[in-house]
């Protein structure tokens, strides 16, 4: 298919979502090491109530882009020590009436109770780029936006002319949400920015956190 076409097939996907929501609740709950790796844990508290809930529940796909940065608390500079890659998972409706979230590599996680909230857990790289003296914060941007499953399935046969895979619909995901995103304006959506307590090194090596 010819790329004019598949841009405007995608053009009429971003031009038809409406405007966005109110922002969300998030909150960095653990930064600790399991085996030689750093990972944190982020919950949404909002994500699963009123508005996104009723979307998933009535077919749409609502992804989530989570992007964090561990920065060292310096007494003049402060200084960047791990930034992530945007994370996108994929969320979606259970027959049981939870929801079920799918990861970017195919990973899927059932949530049975949405009246609790929902918890992101993303690695942030080796474990030994703490150091036990120094002192550490964690720093969130967390955007979620809602797509219809048809938009999806549309921009997906445009773009790549073939139905996709667990897996490769979860890249698809990724594409068209991070399209979406230079084009914020038009499509449902709500975010969260969030920094943690600082922590000291030490405590994040001993699983204090």
């Amino acid at each position: 298919m010819p790329r004019a076409h598949a841009l405007a097939v995608l053009c009429a996907v971003m031009v038809s979502l409406p405007a966005p929501l109110a922002a969300l609740e998030a909150r960095v709950t653990s930064l600790r090491v399991t085996g030689t790796r750093l990972w944190a844990g982020i919950e949404l508290r909002d994500l699963l109530r009123d508005n996104f809930l009723d979307l998933v529940r009535g077919g749409r796909a609502v992804f989530v882009q989570l992007q964090t940065d561990l920065w060292e608390d310096r007494r003049v500079f402060d200084r960047v020590v791990v930034t992530t890659t945007p994370a996108t998972y994929r969320l979606d409706a259970d027959a049981s009436g939870g929801v079920v979230l799918l990861d970017q590599y195919g990973t899927t996680v059932r949530h049975a109770d949405v009246r609790q909230p929902l918890m992101l857990r993303v690695e942030l790289g080796a474990a030994d780029r703490i150091d036990s003296g120094q002192t550490y914060y964690l720093h969130a941007v967390v955007t979620a936006a809602s797509v219809d499953e048809r938009d999806i399935d549309q921009a997906g046969e445009a773009i790549f002319g073939e139905e996709q895979s667990s897996r490769g619909l979860a890249a698809l995901g990724r594409f068209v949400f991070r399209t979406l995103l230079r084009m914020g304006k038009y499509f449902e959506s709500a975010d969260a920015e969030v920094t943690s307590r600082r922590i000291s090194g030490r405590d994040i090596l001993s699983g204090v956190f």
